[in-house]
């Protein structure tokens, strides 16, 4: 409404504005009053003083509303199905047809007997009729036996029953250690198991005794001494 009436307003000033020109001025005096005087004004400063038209006002902009945040929800992929076990060929059997039968002639392998822990030579006949000797060593690794056969000699030379000795008609027996060492030399000779009739005890210890030195011991043997338990049996013969 604002608009045509500003533009009705505008007509009727330019309307008056041309009468006022084309017509010469004159003054008219209205009885009873005092003058009023008049100025006329040019057609284009009223256009200037026209007031401005109001660009139309802006429609305000909605913000859009932000969309909730959905929940992504990740779909679970499928598992890959498992392979099928894979079916391993059965090993072929060997044909018994085809396998060679063993030559019953030749010689079966057999497994090398391992060394003994210690060494000892069996009780054997020695010197004098009646009498039997037999030894052992405390080295577990002291394999050579020839030497130990060379003890059991040399103290069996010097070993004789003494005289008048009664048994009554049983085996005595005795057990004398000693210690033999590198050079051959004897040393703590004592009676280790003793057969009760005690002149026969003194006549072993004594024949250790008098077999000193010994042969010395081997050169593969590396420990200082050897430890020799060495037994006298007596029975009537």
């Amino acid at each position: 409404m604002r608009g045509p009436l500003v533009t009705s307003l505008v007509v009727h000033v330019v309307l008056l504005a041309v009468l006022f020109v084309t017509r010469p001025a004159t003054s008219i005096a209205l009885p009873g009053g005092d003058a009023v005087p008049v100025t006329l004004i040019d057609p284009a400063a009223l256009r200037s003083m026209a007031p401005a038209v109001a660009p139309p006002p802006v429609a305000p902009v909605r913000e859009p509303v932000p969309e909730e945040d959905g929940v992504r929800i990740e779909r679970e992929r499928p598992k890959p199905k498992p392979e099928p076990p894979r079916e391993t060929p059965p090993k072929p059997r060997p044909d018994p047809r085809e396998t060679p039968a063993r030559d019953s002639s030749l010689p079966t392998e057999t497994p090398p007997s391992p060394a003994p822990a210690g060494l000892a030579l069996p009780s054997a006949a020695v010197g004098t009729s009646g009498l039997r000797g037999d030894l052992g060593v405390d080295a577990s690794e002291f394999p050579f036996s020839y030497y130990l056969a060379l003890v059991r000699d040399r103290v069996a030379a010097r070993w004789s029953p003494p005289a008048g000795i009664v048994t009554d008609g049983r085996t005595v027996r005795v057990v004398v250690r000693f210690r033999i060492g590198r050079d051959g030399r004897v040393s703590a000779a004592q009676i280790e198991g003793a057969s009760g009739v005690e002149a026969f005890d003194r006549s072993a210890l004594r024949a250790i005794t008098l077999s000193d030195p010994l042969p010395p011991l081997p050169v593969g043997y590396s420990a200082s001494q050897l430890g020799v338990h060495f037994g006298f049996e007596w029975g009537t013969p």
